[in-house]
């Protein structure tokens, strides 16, 4: 079919000439805004085979590329062939500016950043000081350019790992977040889903959940929640246990943040988060703090700095969400701020940025709170981290040892944006420690009404307060490693527990074994026979 549709073009062509080939780059514009970029590709292709054809098809052929995984070196050959037809004077004047600027673009994404830079001052020396919009887009793209020497010239230390088909696939994944102890993982795919087509075909966004299991991850599967939408649904944040899950759902032209919870192995129907945390604006992402008592989110409501900004907001006494106060000119810019995360040591922020000294689209950074209250200036977490595309929803374990994130790593992934894993160096010492236990009543049933208190066993100190989940008896806690604790159970008719433990620094909580698990507990009635 497609061989009949080329040589249809081809002859349309030969009788239509000029006309005909107008027609055929209107099609494939209307491809690529709606970014069907091999559905252009496939139209434009006869054209160019042809030989017979103008600077314009080429423009949009390679901005078509450019768009797919892994094009952009295609990209820069069809971008001088459009340069080589479009001269700067006359009609296609527009044209002949576009495709020097897509292919300072592609240059960029190739890891070519000086060739990028010099097609970059080429650039504003023939833009009108009038346009001021692609002038700021260039000299955006020359910062670009200067970060990204920097950076590349001086990487930092780690290794990078895809999560493999286990979770990703020739579509987008993204938005990756996990229980603590590691034993669940939620994402966001475009895959195929029955009931979720858009308009133009492509695929709405769903949640997948994957399970760690006998030392890797099941293939993922739907996250059935309740609730009848139409449009996009994402992964926001999950509770320590991983029964909660906060999620991103469009209603209409905007977008607000839902939570639904695991109750005896169902999916409650979502509730959106009240005023002011959603709002009239597109709230996108959120993390809570470990004691649900504190929520940073992205928001683009009016007041920002511009684009997403990033928000924070304290529970007050009575349940509901305090003000939102915008996190300041330290953590957002005049561009988009999107994925918080609120590490569970309550004062390093990770999120992704394209200002700052980003190298090239969403770059992730880290701010530390000081001793005011006050965030730090942001601190690009460096390549290979970031790259030249979008970098986001990095997402590190408390004990520092791994990260989870997204990103467009376009030569090593299964297709458009991936899930991988970071594993930080070995000498890399962390305070934090994932613990986890199961408790059980006296039949070996899963118990959940029961307290859970930990202490500083040192100093007496009281760390927290625990009950565990009514499903699977399980709780999860994170602690400071290097110390010696103290753990009391107390359930009503049942003795009352109290033991110690220790968690050492990094041996006793390894890469492979990801949380540190006490032997399970079966809780005896008061006056039980021994």
């Amino acid at each position: 079919m497609r061989t009949i549709l080329s040589v249809l073009i081809i002859l349309c062509l030969t009788v239509f000439g000029a006309e005909a080939q107008q027609k055929i780059v209107k099609l494939a514009k209307s491809h690529i805004d709606s970014e069907r970029y091999s559905e252009a590709i496939r139209v434009l292709q006869p054209l160019i085979s042809s030989g017979n054809t103008n600077g314009t098809v080429y423009l949009y052929a390679g901005i078509a590329y450019l768009s797919e995984p892994g094009g952009s070196e295609h990209a820069i050959t069809l971008f001088d062939k459009a340069i080589e037809l479009l001269p700067l004077k006359g009609s296609t004047k527009k044209d002949a500016v576009d495709a020097r600027y897509y292919k300072m673009l592609a240059l960029h994404q190739s890891y070519r950043f000086d060739e990028a830079f010099k097609q970059g001052e080429e650039l504003l020396s023939i833009i009108p000081r009038s346009d001021t919009e692609l002038l700021n887009s260039v000299n955006r793209e020359l910062t670009y350019a200067r970060n990204a020497i920097e950076l590349v010239e001086n990487p930092v230390s780690l290794q990078i790992q895809n999560m493999g088909r286990a979770l990703n696939s020739q579509y987008k994944e993204h938005s990756p977040v996990v229980s603590l102890d590691e034993s669940t993982i939620f994402f966001t795919s475009n895959r195929p889903q029955t009931g979720l087509v858009k308009d133009d075909g492509g695929y709405f966004e769903c949640i997948y959940v994957s399970y760690w299991r006998n030392g890797s991850w099941t293939a993922a599967q739907p996250l059935q929640l309740p609730g009848s939408y139409y449009g996009n649904r994402a992964t926001v944040s999950v509770s320590a246990d991983g029964n909660s899950v906060i999620f991103y759902q469009n209603d209409g032209v905007i977008g607000n943040l839902y939570e639904s919870r695991l109750v005896f192995g169902q999916w409650t129907e979502p509730t959106p988060f009240p005023a002011p945390i959603n709002s009239g604006s597109n709230e996108t992402h959120a993390s809570l703090s470990l004691d649900g008592q504190i929520i940073v989110f992205t928001s683009d409501r009016p007041g920002g700095y511009g684009g997403k900004d990033i928000y924070i907001s304290y529970k007050l006494p009575d349940g509901s969400w305090g003000t939102p106060i915008n996190l300041g000119p330290n953590i957002n810019t005049d561009l988009d701020e999107d994925s918080p995360f609120l590490h569970p040591d309550g004062v390093t922020l990770y999120f992704s940025s394209e200002g700052h000294n980003s190298m090239g689209g969403h770059d992730i950074f880290y701010s530390v709170m000081d001793e005011k209250g006050e965030w730090g200036k942001a601190v690009n977490m460096g390549y290979p981290v970031n790259t030249v595309f979008d970098d986001k929803f990095f997402l590190p374990t408390p004990d520092g040892q791994r990260v989870y994130y997204a990103s467009s790593q376009q030569n090593e992934g299964y297709g458009d944006m991936d899930i991988y894993l970071i594993a930080l160096p070995h000498d890399d010492e962390r305070s934090l420690a994932v613990v986890s236990r199961f408790i059980y009543d006296e039949k070996g049933m899963p118990f959940s009404d029961v307290l859970v208190r930990v202490y500083d066993n040192d100093t007496n100190t009281l760390q927290g307060v625990f009950r565990p989940n009514t499903l699977s008896g399980k709780f999860v806690a994170v602690l400071n490693a290097g110390m010696n604790y103290r753990m009391e159970l107390e359930a009503q008719g049942y003795e009352r527990i109290r033991e110690t433990f220790k968690i050492d620094l990094r041996e006793v909580y390894g890469t492979r074994q990801r949380a540190f698990y006490l032997d399970p507990i079966i809780l005896k009635p008061l006056n039980s026979a021994e």
